[in-house]
């Protein structure tokens, strides 16, 4: 029986269909969900091909090692980048509407639903070391993007803590803000933060503490005695003692607020701060090291009554031998008003402006706690 001419062009047109189908599966070029889902529900095409194209749905996140070899089993922790974890109960609100891990399936796909857009910092956990921190800016949720994530090389983030004004950390925690990193100092101003991406450095470094002088010392000046028959008089001549304070009155000589030195106007602040007569009642003290606190009250002349509030200065620079042409020498410390120049003088607070400093495996922290004014005292 002869079949109708239209029902072989039929047959015909049909057999075309099915190999041009079969010639675009087999070039991977075939898009609008012929795809495979992937653990994660991003899809992509078959991963036998290299040449596949990605189809996305949502945002989603490819991690991968510095080779770009994708990575599998790698957990995405997502913050916002004015988070800080040194602030006492504080924690990111979810920002993902799954309660479910962001983990990398086999082809280092992961997909993130997000509440809402923005900008975040992602952090990546791989065997419980973070291997990357990097961005995350979604102006749209309503568009489909592919972030890429790359692996870095790890290194120790553990050292000292040092205050370029020489006094200690008597308590703090150092911490990176936009993540959850952070790290306890202990008595001696070390730090550990672990092991974490060579290029933290570049990231908001913050370091909340409290600090105090490594040593509190009292220099009180007297008027000189009268030389016998010589009716008595204030020839601005002074006698100076050097003692070394209580910790119980240390603390309160290091914790006076700038307001009081300030209203300290009359003589005994003119003249602790002249230089003359500073560096004399500096040398009655055996030794002045960076960081301590030398506290100078002065004695009314012809009333023998010391002065209620005395003038702390900070060592900034201890004493050292100078070498000069007619000899050797030990050069005055170099002192700087410790209530003006130190922020929060006695009270915790707050830094970033912190320099890593390469110090063996790890790395140390200078902080720069002096004021710029006082730097060239």
């Amino acid at each position: 029986m002869r079949l109708p001419i239209l029902y072989h062009l039929r047959l015909r047109l049909a057999s075309i269909a099915a190999a041009v189908y079969a010639a675009l599966l087999a070039a991977g070029c075939i898009l609008g969900g012929t795809g495979t889902d992937t653990e994660n529900g991003v899809l992509n095409p078959q991963p036998t091909d290299p040449n596949r194209t990605v189809q996305l749905t949502g945002i989603s996140a490819r991690v991968v090692d510095g080779a770009g070899v994708p990575l599998r089993g790698v957990s995405l922790k997502l913050y916002l980048p004015a988070f800080r974890p040194d602030s006492p109960g504080a924690q990111p609100d979810p920002l993902v509407d799954s309660a479910k891990a962001l983990l990398s399936d086999s082809s280092g796909y992961v997909a993130i639903r997000l509440r809402a857009a923005g900008k975040f910092v992602v952090e990546g956990v791989s065997a419980g070391q973070t291997v990357f921190f990097d961005t995350l800016a979604v102006p749209d949720l309503n568009l489909s993007s592919l972030f890429t994530f790359r692996t870095r090389a790890v290194k120790a983030f553990a050292g000292k803590v040092k205050l370029a004004s020489g006094m200690r950390v008597d308590s703090g925690s150092v911490f990176i803000r936009g993540t959850a990193r952070s790290a306890r100092v202990d008595s001696a101003g070390n730090y550990d933060l672990g092991s974490l991406p060579e290029d933290v450095g570049r990231m908001a470094l913050g370091l909340r503490f409290s600090s105090s002088p490594t040593s509190v010392r009292q220099v009180t000046s007297v008027a000189k005695p009268p030389i016998i028959g010589i009716p008595i008089v204030d020839t601005g001549e002074f006698m100076y003692t050097c003692q070394d304070v209580p910790k119980d009155s240390a603390a309160r000589i290091a914790s006076v607020p700038v307001a009081s030195a300030a209203m300290d106007t009359g003589t005994a602040f003119k003249a602790a701060l002249d230089t003359a007569k500073v560096n004399s009642a500096l040398k009655s003290c055996d030794t002045l090291a960076k960081g301590g606190l030398i506290n100078v009250v002065r004695s009314t002349p012809g009333a023998g009554k010391q002065d209620s509030v005395g003038v702390p200065l900070l060592v900034l620079s201890d004493a050292k031998p100078v070498s000069s042409a007619i000899g050797t020498y030990v050069s005055v410390a170099v002192v700087i008003p410790y209530a003006e120049c130190i922020p929060s003088a006695g009270r915790e607070r707050t830094s970033f402006d912190l320099q890593l400093q390469p110090a063996g495996g790890g790395s140390d922290i200078l902080i720069r706690d002096v004021a710029e004014k006082c730097l060239d005292k």
